[in-house]
């Protein structure tokens, strides 16, 4: 059985002094196109980083997929 994917995102997380303690703040962005490469999705984190005056520290893919039920499965 295959899985079929029903959505993806990105979660970017951010590095700076002001977010307090742990100095991160993360972000999720919906809708991420099937088949995007890796370089894009770290092209637009760094993107959004240096528009943010931030560090980007981490950038994960987040996807969802559905999980066939077969009638025989116990």
């Amino acid at each position: 059985m295959n899985f079929e994917l029903l959505d993806q995102s990105i979660q970017y997380t951010f590095l700076n002094e002001r977010y307090g303690q742990e100095g991160t703040k993360s972000r999720i962005f919906k809708n991420v196109k099937p088949g995007v490469s890796a370089a894009g999705l770290a092209t637009v984190g760094q993107a959004l980083s240096e528009l943010q005056e931030d560090e980007l520290g981490s950038a994960t893919l987040i996807q969802k997929h559905s999980v066939p039920l077969s009638a025989t499965a116990v």
